[in-house]
């Protein structure tokens, strides 16, 4: 019987995805940009520039030409504003919450029309959407004043809305700008030198008529089910955000100094702190002359202000000196300890650190030494 030849089917071409690999080679250059950049900026070094909401130094923005362009951090914007003499800021709101710590001066917040009074060392919250306004009370100095947004965050949900609703009364048109009147004369943008035009106090309206009807929405019958939490939930975050006992100027001559295995600190924000925060703990560090901190590691990011005094940190095994008035960034998962390099002065510093990752399931700390100072 003759036999039978079978055909076999030709095997079809294989399809690549290189998903995989390409998300390893992006991570890989973030990691040697990360890397190559410093851990401390020079407040000296850094230019004061005109914004539309105020003059400031920009370190860390959240924009994609900005992320890692200066600074280790991608989880909050990093700046810092100055207050002339009697005047104020621009007026905006954004959906991300924001962080003001008060380096120096006086005067007062004005947030969805409350007046906040503060003075040098105290916190100000701006809850996530809040109308807000900074206002300098006094014509004897400047209000200088450090912060910290969670805009990168929202950014990456898809959330991000930020609207000028004023622009600061010392604001002046870029050059070659040219300004876009309205039917009263009054500027009401400009078109920039490359034909860019650019409106002011343009407001986010569909945002704007979720957020009313948010407001609207009242769950107020019992919880039954597990929908029911949810609309419950919608309720009672919509009354925090207006609520009056809600404090957003924490004042930190109303706040303990703390002595721990980390050192001598004083918490303006934290989970146990009422406030209008929830994305970032703030607190206070005062290392002794020739001291140093606790070394310890945590996942989230962390941002400091030198208040006074000099000396340095160890992260991950490299130095970084500071002074009065610089910035230090410690990244994710950066093995850190802080050095006084005064034997006659204390230093201090302020302490913004993101809250983000407890929500991830990777907040706490790894202790590893015990700070100079502990006696316990």
């Amino acid at each position: 019987m003759e036999r039978q030849l079978e055909r076999r089917r030709e095997p079809e071409p294989v399809q690549y995805d290189r998903y995989m690999e390409d998300m390893w080679l992006v991570m890989k250059s973030e990691r040697d940009r990360i890397a190559s950049l410093p851990h401390v900026l020079k407040f000296n070094e850094m230019p004061w520039r005109q914004a539309a909401q105020c003059y400031w130094k920009h370190y860390v923005g959240y924009l994609p030409n900005e992320r890692f362009k200066l600074a280790p951090l991608s989880g909050m914007t990093v700046s810092e504003q100055l207050l002339f003499r009697g005047s104020k800021s621009g007026k905006h709101r954004h959906f991300n919450e924001a962080v003001l710590f008060i380096v120096r001066g006086e005067g007062y917040e004005i947030h969805d029309d409350v007046k906040y009074p503060f003075e040098a060392g105290d916190i100000v919250s701006v809850p996530t959407f809040c109308v807000h306004q900074h206002f300098n009370a006094v014509q004897e100095t400047d209000v200088q004043v450090f912060f910290a947004t969670a805009a990168p965050v929202c950014h990456l949900l898809g959330i991000q809305s930020t609207e000028q609703l004023e622009m600061h009364p010392n604001y002046k048109f870029p050059e070659g700008a040219k300004p876009i009147n309205g039917p009263d004369g009054k500027a009401i943008g400009y078109r920039s030198a490359e034909g860019v035009e650019i409106r002011f106090g343009e407001r986010n309206t569909q945002l704007q008529k979720a957020l009313e009807s948010r407001q609207a929405s009242r769950f107020t019958g019992e919880v039954t089910n597990t929908y029911d939490w949810y609309r419950k939930t919608l309720t009672e975050q919509v009354d925090w955000r207006s609520s009056p006992t809600v404090p957003h100027v924490v004042k930190a001559k109303d706040r303990p100094w703390e002595d721990t295995p980390m050192g001598r600190l004083k918490y303006l924000s934290h989970a146990t702190v009422p406030s209008g925060l929830l994305l970032f703990d703030v607190f206070y560090q005062e290392i002794p002359p020739g001291g140093h901190s606790a070394k310890h590691r945590h996942v989230s990011e962390e941002v400091h202000k030198t208040l006074d005094g000099r000396g340095y940190d160890i992260h991950d095994g490299n130095r970084w000196d500071w002074e009065k008035e610089d910035v230090v960034f410690i990244p994710p998962n950066t093995t850190h300890q802080h050095f006084n390099a005064d034997p006659h002065k204390s230093a201090l510093f302020l302490a913004f650190q993101s809250r983000t990752y407890y929500y991830l399931g990777h907040g706490g700390i790894e202790h590893m030494e015990d700070a100079s100072s502990w006696k316990g």
